[in-house]
């Protein structure tokens, strides 16, 4: 299997390859607030998006793929949640029904399993959340 690290590295670096998503960042200040869901910083900068992996799986017999479930969180501090609303939809534009590639492996078509319209993660924050699964091919299966 590939390491969950590099698809997730691939995923950020489609995202951030997205003209559109980074333009509407960008005009917030918030350009390179694209990042895997487990940074950490002392200063967190809105409107953003997070990527989050799942638990990988081997498929076929013998296995000859992997699936990887994937969820893609945007976040927003604005009173209404629109913006973090918008900011999926961007998202879902970005990377559904397109593929991610690695050194050794690649991946089929990003399909979604659902969206979750923006709730409030804390007073402030707004969460919009969309659910991707991916296989993954190539690598030691």
């Amino acid at each position: 299997m590939i390491d969950n690290d590099l698809i997730q590295a691939a995923l950020v670096a489609k995202l951030k390859a997205d003209t559109a998503l980074v333009a509407y960042l960008t005009g917030f200040g918030a350009g390179s607030e694209i990042r895997e869901a487990q940074y950490q910083s002392r200063e967190f900068l809105y409107p953003a998006v997070r990527v989050e992996v799942g638990t990988q799986t081997e498929e076929g017999d013998p296995p000859c793929y992997s699936t990887l479930p994937f969820t893609v969180y945007s976040y927003s501090e604005k009173d209404s949640s629109r913006e973090a609303n918008q900011l999926a939809g961007y998202v879902n534009d970005a990377i559904l029904r397109k593929a991610v590639y690695g050194s050794g492996w690649i991946s089929g078509i990003i399909i979604t399993d659902g969206a979750i319209a923006a709730r409030r993660a804390n007073e402030r924050v707004w969460q919009a959340v969309n659910l991707y699964r991916v296989n993954i091919y190539g690598g030691v299966l």
